[in-house]
């Protein structure tokens, strides 16, 4: 059987961790070149028409996540309450600790009169660094929000960090939706649950963000580029639909059908990208939104009665942030509330 590209590799051999190593090869070996699909018809939008025989889960039968060797047997997962109705999955590296905690003395701060309780959990995958492991295990023991993954904790790696999240919310919690986000972004806490709750008609079938557009979504064939992807591992030149990594929600029955998709189509190492090629393969379109800003413009008080996350964000930024949002919920006029997610 024949490996994937050295990249896709590369930050797990150079791991000191032989255990960890081989278990991402053994995900690895499963992808092959003669599994890829080549799309040859177009559809009337000049997107690559899917036949059923065509579809690449019946193509890679068996040969993608096995989602299992992604968890630690040595670390207890969070606890998921069953009366969630949002789970917050945060993708960090592990030296992020600075900003975990800013973002858990901020937007994670549990509000106690909430009528729509959510919960976050930060995804951090084996830091390459052995010495920083036993911080990992204490900071899970003091707060009980990690979700520590057995794969080596690099950019490379993050679509296995991403897949391990879904996983653990479909398997262990009830709730009706899951954000996916960044250690960098801000999320609106007051206002997502509740839009959730009371505004979005969307019950099943929901995965909503900020959609990168035809044009935007070519595949990276430069290898000196950190998001380069190889023919070997997706042939097409361009990706589905698929809403940006800095945020993006699902309903529970989405993440069900996105992890089952996996079990049979290979990764690519671009976590978003590869939500939306599973996404394609389950059936489930992608709603385009306004509500998940790219980058932090100095939005006004009042735009956090209509944002829900926003990128680039540092641990002072992320405090601003919060006060903006807090600020919103007495000053801006309550009537004025925007009911779709356009």
């Amino acid at each position: 059987m024949k490996l994937p590209s050295l990249s896709w590799q590369f930050c797990g051999l150079v791991c000191v961790s032989a255990l960890t190593s081989l278990v991402i090869l053994k995900l690895l070996a499963s992808i092959t070149q003669e599994g890829s699909v080549v799309f040859k018809h177009l559809d009337s939008r000049g997107n690559p028409a899917t036949h059923p025989q065509d579809r690449l889960r019946s193509r890679h039968k068996g040969r993608g996540i096995g989602f299992e060797q992604l968890q630690r047997g040595d670390q207890k997962p969070p606890d998921c309450p069953r009366n969630l109705l949002v789970v917050i999955l945060v993708t960090s590296a592990p030296w992020h600790s600075e900003q975990r905690d800013a973002i858990r003395s901020t937007w994670a701060q549990k509000q106690e009169d909430t009528d729509y309780p959510w919960q976050v959990v930060f995804l951090i995958g084996q830091p390459m660094e052995l010495g920083l492991f036993p911080h990992i295990a204490q900071e899970q023991q003091d707060y009980g929000d990690i979700l520590l993954g057995n794969y080596v904790d690099c950019y490379r790696n993050l679509t296995l960090k991403v897949m391990h999240g879904l996983w653990w919310a479909a398997d262990n919690c009830t709730s009706r939706f899951v954000l996916k986000t960044d250690d960098d972004c801000f999320v609106n806490t007051y206002h997502l649950p509740r839009y959730l709750a009371e505004f979005n008609k969307v019950r099943n079938g929901l995965y909503v963000g900020s959609v990168f557009h035809l044009g935007r979504r070519h595949v990276i064939r430069d290898q000196r580029s950190k998001w380069y992807v190889s023919k070997e591992d997706f042939r097409e030149q361009e990706y589905p639909p698929y809403a940006s990594g800095i945020g993006y929600v699902l309903s529970h029955d989405v993440v069900w059908k996105l992890v089952d998709e996996a079990k049979d189509v290979p990764p690519v190492p671009m976590e978003d990208a590869y939500v939306g090629i599973l996404a394609r393969e389950a059936g489930v379109s992608v709603r385009d939104s306004g509500r998940f800003a790219k980058n932090n413009a100095n939005w006004r008080v009042c735009n956090y009665r209509y944002l829900m996350v926003i990128h680039h964000l540092d641990a002072g930024q992320l405090r601003e942030a919060q006060q903006s949002m807090l600020k919103a919920r007495t000053v801006c006029n309550q009537t004025k509330e925007i009911t779709s997610w356009k």
